[in-house]
């Protein structure tokens, strides 16, 4: 679901993606944010560059005990003023309820970081048999309207913040590049 999710953005004009996968970077268990380490691992320094650059996130996340895994709040954990002023889309996935315990947890971690989450989510119901390696197993076209509102929300949250972050915004990075 998350490759389609990122195929889809990818998609979209002026838009460039990446998609990070939190079991792919060497962190393992967090110990000690990013700013806290001696000396950071080349994949975390890539990571976090992603994060400077980037104007906005999509959280793709499994439901998970009743919310969010540990290896997406290490990962979110890692850094902290990287997110600041940014907004994050959020897309759900799990049972019945399409991940909304998950995605209620993160819009209480985001602000957190002092990131932003958009209005609207994304929760696919029952991913196991709603998506497969290619994307949704029906409704297709049902399924990219959905991402697509997502998408034009997080997008239109991304110019606004870009530009209140170039203008200084008290707290936000200064923005390298």
């Amino acid at each position: 679901m998350a490759r389609w999710v990122a195929a889809r953005l990818a998609l979209r004009k002026g838009v460039t993606t990446r998609l990070w996968d939190p079991l792919e970077l060497p962190f393992g268990n967090l110990q000690l944010r990013v700013r806290e380490m001696p000396s950071v691992p080349p994949a975390l320094e890539e990571f976090r560059q992603d994060i400077v650059n980037a104007d906005g996130f999509v959280l793709v996340t499994p439901e998970y005990n009743f919310g969010l895994p540990g290896a997406l709040k290490n990962l979110l954990d890692l850094f902290f003023v990287e997110w600041h002023h940014k907004p994050f889309a959020l897309v759900g996935a799990g049972g019945i309820s399409g991940g909304y315990r998950a995605l209620d947890t993160l819009r209480i971690i985001v602000p957190g970081l002092v990131g932003v989450t958009i209005p609207t989510v994304l929760p696919v119901h029952r991913v196991e048999t709603t998506f497969g390696p290619n994307g949704p197993v029906s409704d297709v076209a049902d399924w990219e309207q959905r991402a697509d509102r997502l998408f034009v929300q997080l997008e239109w949250y991304a110019r606004a913040l870009q530009r209140a972050r170039a203008e200084g915004l008290p707290g936000a990075p200064a923005r390298t590049g």
